[in-house]
């Protein structure tokens, strides 16, 4: 009789949230303009990671790909950046409906041209009932801004009688956050490749008992087989949640 293997299988994050960091290093290693390193991760990065966190059971896959700050780049390297965000949602999007895969977007829209405003709503309502995975892009977001509509959100809200400020509870507070508004939930695990160890703002709110892993690997080097070494390395964290 043959012995059963011992091997555990990993445990794997409900919502991976990954900083998208590394693009334009990436692009200058390889002795390429900056902007290829942003169409590398579009156009050959985001679809195969997605495919295989869907077959190894991730439910939440959030790219965070620009930034509040982001806006201050290159103009060049801005308009570049729109005309991405054009393609994935007038071509890659079809693809990823086709799989079954929802995409939500977090965010301040109102910052985009009003034509990448169209592609987007009329993307997340073409997968809206998808059931693969969630796939969140996080564009013109910042965690600052994301807190500061939403106290502003509130404050309407108060000053209309709707609520009062004994009413206001961590609860209501998460309740007007992005994340809520497109039915996500707090990150289990935060990914940002390129060696960086900061969050730079991501996800203020959300990622309070979230886990944090600082790759060297660049953006566009992330394969699907650096995924399986992420989730193996959630699966050696011990989580308590403060307790």
């Amino acid at each position: 009789m043959s012995k059963q293997s011992d091997q555990v299988t990993p445990i794997v994050p409900n919502h991976l949230a990954v900083i998208c960091d590394g693009n334009r290093r990436w692009a200058r290693n390889n002795k390429l303009e900056a902007l290829k390193g942003h169409e590398y991760a579009v156009n050959k990065v985001f679809e195969p990671l997605i495919d295989h966190a869907t077959e190894r059971g991730i439910k939440y896959l959030t790219f965070w790909i620009f930034s509040t700050e982001n806006w201050q780049r290159d103009k060049l390297e801005v308009e570049g950046l729109m005309n991405l965000f054009r393609s994935f949602f007038t071509q890659q999007i079809e693809d990823l409906h086709k799989k079954g895969i929802r995409v939500n977007m977090i965010g301040n829209l109102d910052h985009f041209p009003k034509d990448i405003q169209q592609k987007i709503s009329e993307g997340m309502e073409k997968t809206r009932n998808n059931k693969a995975i969630t796939v969140t892009l996080a564009m013109s977001y910042g965690g600052r801004d994301e807190l500061t509509r939403a106290i502003k959100e509130i404050a309407s809200e108060v000053a209309a009688g709707k609520l009062s400020a004994d009413e206001i509870t961590q609860e209501i507070i998460g309740q007007h956050l992005d994340t809520a508004k497109t039915d996500i939930p707090d990150p289990d695990f935060v990914v940002r490749t390129s060696g960086e160890q900061r969050m730079s703002g991501f996800m203020l709110w959300q990622i309070e008992y979230a886990e944090f892993y600082f790759p060297n690997f660049h953006f566009p080097e992330f394969s699907p087989q650096k995924l399986d070494e992420v989730i193996e390395e959630f699966s050696k964290r011990k989580r308590r949640f403060g307790k």
